[in-house]
């Protein structure tokens, strides 16, 4: 009789120590998109693990005059690198004015290759609303399973129209975003 009750003892020890685990323990397990806080600048996106904190310049990677808005769409550590996914809107002119474009947006898909120490080691964006140009968006970005789609019509040169659908994969990250441009649905 006092082995099971010395065996449900233990159970309950066992139980207790699994569920009392330190919060760090648990919260490593997490995905790297949940374990982010995220702030920008007019020019650089800040990403914070812990106390840990990895600013990173994009000026390069977006059209707007600065940052207004940023998403985190995406973060996912593969093959030794981080990947992140960033969808940013800022305003056309800064600052705004009555003007052409004083009151527009530019929006871009930021994708980013990140070294083990958050250095950029690659980058590529699709600019996909825009009041400067003649860049209009359609729909997304959107989450559809694991891939991520937005879509713009662009009027080029002649004045044909053609739809620009760009793609992400989460489950393939370092294949960055793919864009495919098709003659515009009249």
């Amino acid at each position: 009789m006092r082995m099971p009750a010395l065996l449900l003892t233990l159970g309950f020890s066992a139980a207790a120590f699994t569920f009392s685990q330190p919060a760090g323990a648990q919260q490593s397990n997490a995905p790297l998109g949940a374990r982010l806080k995220m702030r920008w600048g007019r020019t650089t996106v800040t990403l914070t693990e812990g106390s840990q904190a990895h600013e990173i310049p994009i000026r390069e990677q977006f059209e707007a005059a600065r940052l207004e808005k940023v998403t985190l769409e995406s973060a996912k550590e593969a093959n030794g690198f981080i990947y992140l996914l960033l969808d940013v809107t800022g305003p056309s002119k800064d600052p705004p004015d009555s003007h052409r474009c004083g009151g527009g947006s530019e929006s871009d898909l930021v994708w980013l290759k990140l070294d083990k120490d958050w250095k950029p080691v690659n980058a590529q964006s699709f600019h996909y609303d825009s009041c400067w140009t003649t860049i209009m968006a359609n729909d997304g970005p959107s989450w559809k399973a694991d891939t991520l789609t937005v879509s713009a019509d662009q009027i080029k040169d002649g004045g044909s129209t053609v739809t620009m659908v760009a793609t992400y994969s989460y489950k393939r990250p370092e294949d960055g975003i793919k864009v495919t441009e098709a003659p515009a649905e009249k």
